[in-house]
């Protein structure tokens, strides 16, 4: 069973509280003289993640199972993270590897798969069983927080499947900020559905949003739990009626 993040704040709380032995030799909050906000580079190196288009581990989803890193450790289905972001691209592919990204721009459609060249189907790259294999894949990334270790996770997907799930989520978010939460960032569990293909039955991965966060607290503080929308505002009727 995965544990949530509430489960981890509850066994935490119930644990006996132990004084912590002092330790000498450390300079006192005084003398170190810390500035609130120093400037020790942290904050200016983590920008750099932005620009890329992977960011932290990879997150793979194949075969009803989720992995990430190279390593391909498993993830538990039903582990919850936040989803903070999303792209969309073309991605090359040459001898197994990503080797050129085209990137959709904001507000802009994605170019159409003619704007560039690899169009003979010989000089193609040939899949484990032997069809050949359109080097440009329309690819989804969705970019993931663990709520628990701040880890960084990037989702990426060319898979019919993979783009349905995400186009159903980013329709989920972008109906959910229309509502009057604009800010509002939903909180995943990691799941599986079946998938029906001219192959027979296979899987493809679910994003099922169980709760939502935005905004801020007026001292400055990170992001709140926000309630879902009622009834009313869904239907955007003020007409009573009864069920």
């Amino acid at each position: 069973m995965s544990r949530t993040y509430e489960q981890l704040n509850e066994q935490q709380s119930n644990k006996p509280t132990v004084a912590s032995p002092p330790i000498p030799n450390l300079p006192t909050a005084t003398q170190q003289q810390l500035p609130a906000n120093s400037d020790d580079g942290w904050s200016d190196t983590a920008v750099e993640i932005q620009s890329q288009v992977l960011r932290g581990k990879l997150l793979k989803f194949a075969d009803w199972r989720w992995t990430k890193g190279t390593e391909g450790d498993e993830v538990e289905e039903g582990t919850q993270l936040v989803a903070i972001g999303t792209a969309a691209a073309w991605v090359k592919w040459t001898g197994g590897k990503p080797v050129q990204y085209v990137l959709r721009q904001p507000g802009k459609m994605l170019p159409d798969r003619d704007e560039f060249g690899d169009h003979d189907e010989f000089l193609w790259e040939l899949t484990p069983d032997n069809r050949p294999r359109d080097p440009w894949q329309n690819t989804r990334f969705v970019y993931f927080l663990d709520p628990i270790s701040m880890e960084m996770l990037t989702f990426s997907t060319s898979s019919r499947g993979g783009r349905s799930a995400v186009i159903n989520l980013a329709d989920q978010i972008k109906r959910m900020r229309e509502l009057g939460r604009p800010s509002a960032l939903p909180v995943v569990e990691l799941g599986a559905e079946k998938m029906p293909t001219k192959f027979g039955l296979k899987s493809k991965p679910l994003f099922k949003i169980v709760k939502w966060y935005g905004g801020g607290s007026e001292n400055g503080g990170g992001p709140k739990e926000i309630a879902p929308p009622s009834l009313k505002e869904e239907m955007n009727d003020d007409i009573p009626f009864s069920l």
